[in-house]
């Protein structure tokens, strides 16, 4: 009896093929190093942009090195190429034709004939869909007897989306790549290992033999981005409790500062709201400066964050979603990443302090006899060291 589909994966497919610059389901998507994918149009146009922006502090020198506008890893686009000529992701690319396949099961036309009309199946043999009249025509046609082919209410079954993914064909010989070198880590089809992958030069073999080992490579990849992900939101976490504790004595020295004004407000109102508003202003450069390298350390932070994240949820969705080939041909990729992927982490992960400011006044009653309103009191910070092996703080020093 037929079930509804799970709703879950459907979701998540969206969150993956969502373009973070335009906000909308990807178009002729592109995916970067970090595992971030962009329409191709938006792509160019932030490449645009800031090689506009970039020229111009250049002076006349055409930038070369950009950031991901999701995490700020850098990719390179050379002077005179385009995003057009970077390659796309098949993964992605079959992850969103079976969102458009659960999305707009309705609307997708026959890809057999000139007609156009709705497409009520697809030849998992042929990669097509099928209007009804086609697939009478296929039907007929007896060397095709042995092709396999679902109904749009089958393939969107779980247990099916797998089969309406298009097969990865070797660009030299336009065949299906049924096996994996391991000598050069690629997906081959039949005619390159008899010509440019033979043995015993090349070792390969066919997919279903190696997809188990790649998967589980993911796996052990996955864990690292998870690991760090995980690190990434706890040093994340620490900060904003220390961007709150900054913000909460920025505030208590301002009361206190307040405080010393009220006593002494009667016999010098005019000179000492002329000191306080001098003395606020102190504060809050004192908090300028502390938050700035807070606000650095987080944006670092959430980036490293954010490349974790992504990471894991590629290559989660490659282990969910991925077909054998896919699979296989990311596994290698996905690796090395999982093996850099460190190297990118911010060098302090803790906070690099805890967010201290403090007022220390002078009795009220000693600076009326002084009268001296520019020595009302001393506006600083403590500086701390974080101790990542403790997880704590020592102060040294009162700036």
């Amino acid at each position: 009896m037929a079930t509804a589909s799970d709703p879950a994966p459907v979701k998540q497919w969206e969150t993956l093929l969502e373009c973070s610059i335009c906000t909308e389901t990807l178009t002729q998507p592109r995916t970067l190093s970090c595992f971030h994918s962009f329409c191709k149009h938006c792509l160019d146009n932030f490449v645009a942009t800031h090689r506009k922006e970039l020229a111009v502090k250049a002076k006349a020198k055409v930038p070369e090195i950009f950031e991901c506008p999701a995490c700020r890893t850098e990719f390179h686009v050379k002077e005179g190429e385009s995003i057009e000529e970077m390659p796309s992701n098949h993964f992605i690319n079959n992850m969103l034709e079976l969102l458009t396949l659960k999305q707009q099961s309705q609307r997708i036309k026959c890809q057999s004939c000139k007609a156009q009309e709705p497409a009520t199946s697809r030849c998992i043999s042929c990669e097509k869909y099928l209007c009804e009249k086609c697939l009478t025509d296929h039907n007929n046609f007896a060397a095709l007897s042995d092709h396999v082919v679902l109904t749009l209410e089958e393939l969107a079954k779980p247990e099916n989306r797998a089969k309406a993914k298009g097969k990865p064909r070797c660009e030299k010989h336009d065949k299906v790549l049924k096996f994996y070198c391991e000598t050069c880590k690629v997906l081959v089809c039949r005619y390159c290992v008899d010509v440019s992958h033979p043995r015993p030069e090349h070792l390969f073999f066919p997919l279903a033999d190696v997809v188990v080992q790649h998967k589980e490579a993911l796996k052990t990849s996955s864990a690292i981005f998870e690991q760090q992900m995980n690190e990434a939101v706890q040093s994340n976490l620490k900060i904003e409790h220390a961007m709150e504790a900054l913000k909460n004595n920025k505030a208590k020295s301002k009361d206190a500062i307040m405080h010393q004004q009220q006593e002494i407000l009667n016999a010098l109102t005019k000179l000492l709201e002329k000191e306080a508003a001098a003395l606020f202003n102190v504060v809050d450069n004192k908090y300028n400066q502390a938050i700035k390298p807070l606000m650095k350390q987080q944006a670092d932070v959430k980036d490293y964050l954010e490349k974790a994240k992504s990471s894991l949820d590629f290559a989660k969705n490659i282990i969910s979603n991925g077909s054998v080939d896919e699979i296989i041909s990311l596994k290698h990729e996905v690796e090395e990443k999982a093996g850099s992927i460190k190297k990118e982490r911010p060098e302090l992960m803790g906070p690099v302090h805890n967010g201290t400011i403090e007022y220390q006044a002078k009795p009220s009653k000693n600076t009326i006899e002084n009268i001296k309103l520019n020595d009302l009191g001393k506006i600083g910070t403590y500086t701390y060291r974080y101790l990542y092996n403790f997880n704590c703080y020592i102060a040294t020093s009162l700036i």
